[in-house]
C-alpha cells in the first residue's frame, strides 16, 4: 500500500539549516512525502537571519505565520477553543490541516542521510508514534540504570520510588525533587516519567488514531504544547514574575504531556534508533550562542553547496 506522509515543521531563523533539513529529507524520503506544513515562528525576531530561501526551492510547501509566537511559554489549555491561539502552538496548524493518516514532525536542524520515513513506517505498526524515545540525559531513572529508551514501557515506578531516585539523580536532571513533589498529575501517576516523550526532532505520528484523541477534537493535550504541572501563584501588583518563586513545579517539554496522556489511554510509541539515517545538530544552544549559531549555519551552507548544488552569492 502506498503511504503518503505530510511533514510538520516550525521554523525560527536558521535559513541554511532549514534548507538542508528539508532538501535532505526530500532527497532520501521524498517518495513518501506530499505536503510540508511550514510554520514561520517569530518572524520579527528571525528577520536578522534573512529570508527562508528554501521556500523558493520546494514546490510542496504550505506556509503559515501564526498571530503570536509561543516559543517556550506554557499553553493555556482553557483557550484551546480559540483557533488563532491554538495555531500558535508548535506543529498544531499542520496537525489540523493535513488530510494524511501519517505526519512526520521534524526540527529545522537535521541532516537526513537515509530513508528516515521508510524506517519509521516500518516500525510504527501497532503504535501511535515512532521515533527516538526519551530525554534520557535528564532522567534520574536512566542515570540509575533502571530505564532506557527501549525499556520505557517496562520501568513504571510509583511515586515513592520515583521521588527516591530523583532525590539522588546521579547526573543531569530536569529539575529538583521539590518541584516534582508539588505536581498534581505527576503525583497521581509518575509514569511515563517527565523526561519521556517521542522526540520531535524527527517523529512519525499515526494521525488517523491520534488526531481524534488530541485537542481540539479530544482531551489529549496538544503535541506541540509546553504544559505546566505544579502550583502557580500569580504575582501581586507591580511584582515581577520569578520562576520558582511564583511557581513550583515543572513545564513539560514539547510532546511530553501528549505522550503521557496517550499512554494513560493505553497507546504506545516505538523507539527507533535514527542515528544511521539522521544527524540532529541540537540547535537549541544556538539561541544563546551567536558564534555557535553562525558556525552551524556555515556548516549547513557548505553541505548545501557541496552535496546539493545550491549556489550562493559571495
Amino acid at each position: 500500500m502506498d503511504k503518503k506522509v505530510d511533514v510538520l515543521i516550525n521554523v525560527f531563523a536558521k535559513p541554511y539549516q532549514t534548507a538542508l533539513s528539508l532538501l535532505s529529507l526530500m532527497r532520501h524520503s521524498g517518495r513518501w512525502i506530499d505536503r510540508i506544513w511550514f510554520v514561520q515562528d517569530n518572524p520579527e525576531g528571525a528577520a536578522f537571519a534573512g529570508r527562508q530561501f528554501v521556500l523558493d526551492l520546494l514546490p510542496n510547501i504550505e506556509f503559515y505565520e501564526p498571530v503570536e509566537s509561543r516559543w517556550i511559554k506554557h499553553a493555556d489549555l482553557s483557550r484551546m477553543g480559540e483557533e488563532p491561539y491554538r495555531h500558535s502552538l508548535r506543529y498544531q496548524y499542520g496537525w489540523e490541516k493535513t488530510d494524511k493518516d501519517w505526519a512526520l514532525v521534524v526540527h529545522n536542524d537535521i541532516n537526513v542521510k537515509g530513508d528516515v520515513v521508510g524506517r519509521l513506517l516500518d516500525a510504527i505498526p501497532g503504535h501511535l508514534a515512532a521515533g527516538q524515545v526519551g530525554m534520557c540525559w535528564v532522567c534520574p531513572a536512566h542515570h540509575h540504570g533502571l530505564c532506557s529508551s527501549g525499556r520505557y514501557l517496562e520501568y513504571r515506578p510509583g511515586l515513592k520510588e520515583f521521588l527516591a531516585i530523583a532525590s539522588d539523580p546521579k547526573g543531569t536532571m530536569l529539575t529538583d525533587v521539590v518541584n516534582y513533589m508539588v505536581c498534581p498529575q505527576l503525583r497521581r501517576n509518575p509514569w511515563p516519567l517527565p523526561a519521556c516523550r517521542v522526540n520531535e526532532w524527527c517523529a512519525l505520528i499515526d494521525m488517523a488514531r491520534a488526531r481524534p484523541l488530541t485537542m481540539p477534537l479530544g482531551e489529549v493535550r496538544p503535541f506541540g504544547a509546553y504544559v505546566f504541572d505544579g502550583v502557580m501563584k500569580e504575582p501581586g501588583p507591580g511584582e515581577a514574575y520569578k520562576e520558582f518563586v511564583n511557581h513550583l513545579g515543572i513545564v513539560y517539554d514539547i510532546g511530553v504531556a501528549w505522550f503521557r496522556d496517550m499512554h494513560h489511554l493505553g497507546h504506545t510509541c516505538a523507539h527507533v534508533d535514527l542515528a544511521p539515517v539522521l544527524e540532529h545538530w541540537w540547535g537549541v544552544k544556538t539561541r544563546y550562542d551567536d558564534a555557535l549559531y553562525h558556525q552551524k549555519e556555515l556548516r549547513a551552507r557548505a553541505v548545501l553547496e557541496k552535496e546539493y548544488g545550491v549556489r550562493f552569492s559571495r
